[in-house]
């Protein structure tokens, strides 16, 4: 696993937002996708990059998350999706390679990364999903980019 740090430009995102928990995470995020490429679609717009999903905080194993794609700057919400915006600056990012129950390992090195950097990690991230179920690959050749904004 290589950890790299990066710059990025601030991305609006549209999707849905809830707070789920950990158990639940299975369940939204089809839901969500779906949702939001039905608005997308809706307004005869294309996903400007992979589907993502903005998480901003966890208390008590519920996430706070945003899950959709981004979009072309000014794309706005609809009833059913609302627009968050993926911070721009500074990053850390890895590529997690392999199924998403696998992702613990990748944020535990993540976690001991900053920790050994002296650096602490932030509660607000994203990822993006870069090869996925709806690939048909095998999930051990999924990719999932994990991004921290650290600026």
């Amino acid at each position: 696993m290589e950890i790299v740090r990066g710059e990025r430009t601030a991305q609006e995102i549209v999707g849905l937002h809830e707070s789920v928990r950990m158990e639940e995470l299975k369940e939204f995020f089809p839901r969500a996708m779906a949702a939001a490429g039905e608005a997308l679609a809706a307004r005869g717009l294309d996903p400007a990059g992979p589907p993502v999903a903005l998480y901003e905080g966890m208390t008590e194993g519920t996430f706070d998350v945003t899950a959709g794609f981004p979009v072309p700057p000014g794309a706005a919400p609809s009833d059913d999706v609302v627009a968050a915006m993926l911070p721009g600056g500074a990053t850390v990012e890895v590529i997690h390679q392999g199924s998403y129950e696998d992702m613990s390992n990748t944020y535990e090195e993540l976690t001991d990364w900053f920790e050994e950097n002296g650096m602490t990690q932030p509660t607000v991230m994203w990822e993006e999903y870069l090869v996925g179920p709806e690939s048909g690959a095998d999930p051990g050749h999924w990719q999932t980019r994990i991004v921290y904004p650290v600026g």
